[in-house]
């Protein structure tokens, strides 16, 4: 009878194979550099003190580690005013710039500071999407779950959340056409 024995990465390494996807996943929730930073430090911060709880038997380390990152997504909109993701008192919508003076296409303080070009494109379209529209692409795209996974997180059926991912890529396709991206 052979013992199936599993043996643990140093959490350097664990920390290596997922920032990338930590961060792009918690990023496109919610498109602001300096917070995105703040907030995946965070969560490998609790990562790293939770690691020796970390069950391989249980869960793989990138769902264990999703896990920590939503529940730090969540925490983070609880506290900024936001519940479940939804718009929070501090964003503004686009009506509410342009009453302000601010003109549809002007320079965006967020965008002069990526300097990847693929980003900067990425950027452009996720703003235009709405806050449920990129919870769903970060959690397919970013966290790289199935659409199964999708559906159990969001409360929803398989079939409705593949039907939803394709009506926001059509519309990313349009928001990149629209804007010439």
């Amino acid at each position: 009878m052979e013992s199936s024995v599993v043996m643990i990465q140093p959490f350097d390494r664990v920390y290596d194979e997922q920032y990338d996807s930590v961060y792009k996943a918690v990023y496109m929730r919610l498109l602001n550099r300096e917070i995105t930073e703040d907030l995946v430090q965070d969560i490998f911060i609790k990562a790293f003190r939770a690691y020796d709880r970390f069950d391989p038997k249980v869960a793989s380390v990138s769902t264990w580690l999703n896990r920590i990152t939503i529940n730090a997504l969540y925490d983070h909109f609880r506290k900024n005013g936001t519940i479940g993701g939804q718009i929070s008192k501090q964003a503004m919508s686009i009506d509410d710039c342009v009453e302000q003076g601010m003109e549809p296409g002007a320079e965006d303080a967020e965008i002069t500071k990526l300097i990847d070009a693929q980003a900067s494109e990425a950027y452009m379209i996720l703003k235009h999407l709405k806050d449920e529209e990129r919870e769903l692409l970060s959690l397919r795209f970013g966290l790289e779950l199935s659409y199964r996974e999708i559906a159990e997180r969001v409360g929803s059926k398989e079939k409705s959340v593949g039907a939803k991912m394709n009506r926001i890529i059509e519309k990313c396709r349009r928001i990149a056409d629209s804007e010439k991206i």
